[in-house]
Parts: structure tokens; sequence; C-alpha cells
């Protein structure tokens, strides 16, 4: 099996984040559509499907038109167009709305999303209830804080046993509140974010099949912060294991970054009984890599297969 995880900056990297672009919607469809090989499942972080920034004056013109109104949908679409024109599988898709879906069109909105082909069959997910982990430490402020979920499907191979891929996007350290730990950086070492953190763990001990499990996702935590410590814990840095690096010397290699600070925020978690075979396709985010303009993040990729018994 082959993953893609992405944080794809509600489609609007290339106007600074001002607003969701139908150029940079194909230019990420059509991107994923030409990997080679196809990806079987796509993971994406930081999606804004129908709101005034991500949608803006174009709402009442698409339904006009008779086209999709939402972003996501939009990408779907795209995205089967350009896999059918190259001859290759589509994706079925679950969006697992997160922050702004109470009203018809809010200010913003936030959600996740997993893709898999027809390699799998999906038997269970919680895209009509995702998961809240969020830390509320104010409670009289709990209704202005940005709700973070934790978005779960199980897929059936066609032949095999099942298993759990979880998506999630952890809150930023808590304003005036970074924490300090291993790495004295904010990334990963505040109160709030270990909290959350935690949340997923425990929401995948009572959903999931811990020796049959992918965590990947937009952890806003550095490699050896409080919150990376508290999930190797548990499960395994796949990149890290691959490369055979330590978490320090893994936080050279970027994920996500703003101005020009660049930080490793992006990770593939899994249980011991999966390796990944490759990250190829995989690169930093520096001035070379080839996903330049369409987010502020880059994709890691990977390939897994079971590993042998007594294996970690």
């Amino acid at each position: 099996m082959r993953i893609i995880t992405w944080n794809i900056r509600y489609f609007s990297h290339a106007v600074g984040g001002v607003t969701s672009l139908d150029t940079t919607i194909k230019r990420v469809a059509k991107t994923l559509a030409t990997l080679a090989p196809q990806a079987d499942v796509i993971a994406l972080q930081e999606i804004d499907t129908v709101s005034l920034r991500g949608v803006g004056g174009r709402y009442r013109r698409r339904q006009r038109r008779g086209e999709a109104i939402s972003n996501f949908d939009r990408f779907v679409a795209q995205l089967n167009y350009e896999i059918a024109d190259i001859g290759g599988e589509t994706y079925n898709a679950h969006f697992f709305p997160a922050q702004g879906h109470s009203s018809e069109f809010p200010l913003y909105s936030t959600g996740l999303a997993l893709l898999y082909t027809n390699r799998f069959q999906c038997i269970a997910h919680n895209a009509e209830n995702p998961h809240d982990i969020t830390y509320r430490r104010l409670k009289r402020l709990a209704r202005f804080k940005q709700k973070r979920i934790c978005a779960w499907v199980r897929l059936q191979p066609e032949h095999g046993k099942h298993f759990d891929i979880y998506n999630t996007h952890l809150s930023l350290p808590a304003f005036l509140k970074p924490g300090k730990g291993p790495t004295e950086w904010g990334f990963g070492e505040a109160e709030n974010q270990h909290i959350e953190a935690e949340n997923v763990l425990q929401f995948m001990a009572e959903t999931g099949d811990p020796t049959r499990s992918l965590l990947v996702g937009d952890f806003n935590a550095v490699p050896g912060s409080r919150v990376y410590n508290h999930l190797t814990q548990t499960l395994i840095d796949a990149h890290a294991n691959h490369l055979g690096r330590s978490a320090a010397t893994l936080r050279n290699f970027p994920t996500g970054g703003f101005w020009r600070f660049r930080y490793r925020l992006d990770h593939i978690f899994c249980s011991d009984s999966l390796v990944a075979t490759d990250f190829d396709g995989t690169y930093p985010l520096d001035k070379k890599h080839p996903w330049k303009g369409l987010s502020d993040h880059t994709p890691l990729i990977a390939r897994f297969q079971l590993a042998a018994a007594g294996t970690r």
C-alpha cells in the first residue's frame, strides 16, 4: 500500500492564504494524479469547503451554473478526471468536517479528508461524526476555540485483513503558553498539544486494531518534542525508522514552514506490524522541492507492507 499525507492549505498558497483558487485545485489534483505508481490512500489536512474565505464571490456564480460549490467536491472530481485521463484508478472520498460547518456560509471552515482506490472497501468510518480531540482550557471561551478532530477509516483489501488509518491536525501551541520541553521549541511542547495527542491515542485504542494502524497528519510538533515522544511510546515514526535517523537529525528534514522558517511538522506513525519499504517522492520543504507554489507543506509519500513477526 502506498499512502500520501499532505496539508494543502485549503488550495490558497498561491495567494498567501487569502482564498482558495480553482487553478490551485486543478494543479494539486493533476500533481497527485501523475504520481507513479499511483497512491492507494491519500490523507489531506486543512480543507476549506464552502465559506467566505474559501469560496468568496464565486458561490452564486457556481450555483447559477449548476456547478459543485464545495472546494473539496471540485477537487475530488478534478482528481478523478485527471486519473481517468491517464488510465489510473479513481478514488472514493470521505470528508471529515471540523470547524465552520454549522452554518450555510461561515467566515471560514476546516476539515480533513481520506481518499482510497477501489482496491479497498471501506467497512467503517467516522465522517458523519469525526472524533473531537480539542483541548479547551477556558470553558467560557470554548466555543471560540478552533475545533480539532481525528478522522478514521477502516479499509478492507481484496485479500487479507482490514487495517485502520487515522488522519489528524493538532492545534498550534496555546497562545502565551508555548510550553518548554526536550527541544525547547514551541512546536510540540505545549500542554494543549500534548493533551490532544493523548486524545488521539485514546481514540485509536477504542476503535482500531493496535497491530494494524497508521496515524498520519500535521501534528505541529517537531521530532523529539513532548508530543512526538508521547506518540512514539506507542507507535513508530515510519520515516525515521526507514532512514535510520534519530529524532534530532530528522528535524533537518522540514515539511512545513512560514516566511523563511522551516520545521518538521508532518509525520506518519505506524504500529510495529507495518514497515515502510520506501519514501520515494518525498522531499524536504526547500527551494528545490517539486511541490512549490501548491502549499506551505510538502507531502510525505510512503509504501508499506507487513513486517516479519517480532520485527520492530
